[in-house]
């Protein structure tokens, strides 16, 4: 990705986000997100208990979407297509990551114990689109 749209993701901290369930049918839910740039990874939490969870516990990869930027304030979004898989609670390296960015939940994951999961987002697919460009709308894609 260009260091446009990185800046864009890096501006942003909140995302939609849809699994594919076990049955096939989609679960989509607002989540606070962490990226890694190289490679372009994005990090999530949940509760073990909570219905995105049934896909992360279910098979060891499951069908996501993501769509960063959904206001008209921005008019910047990027949506990806990819898939989501469980980090293992011995990767310390990817739990500091998320705690980086978001402090305050490192104190909720210790209480919550494990039914606190933390998991990744690996894009296949993406589109950029900008519509505050003054020659028009952009559109960057993967293909």
């Amino acid at each position: 990705m260009n260091e446009e749209i990185i800046n864009y993701i890096k501006s942003q901290r909140v995302c939609v986000l849809a699994v594919e369930m076990l049955d096939g049918s989609p679960h989509a839910s607002t989540v606070h997100f962490v990226e890694t740039e190289d490679p372009m990874v994005f990090l999530f939490e949940t509760y073990r208990d909570y219905r995105k969870c049934e896909p992360l516990f279910g098979r060891e990869m499951s069908r996501a979407s993501i769509v960063i930027g959904c206001d008209e304030d921005t008019m910047k979004t990027l949506q990806l297509d990819g898939e989501v898989s469980l980090v293992k609670k011995e990767d310390n390296k990817i739990y500091d990551l998320y705690f980086t960015k978001f402090p305050n939940k490192k104190e909720k994951s210790e209480k919550m114990g494990d039914k606190f999961v933390l998991f990744t987002f690996k894009a296949k697919w993406w589109r950029f689109t900008d519509w505050t460009k003054p020659e028009g709308k952009l559109i960057i894609t993967s293909e």
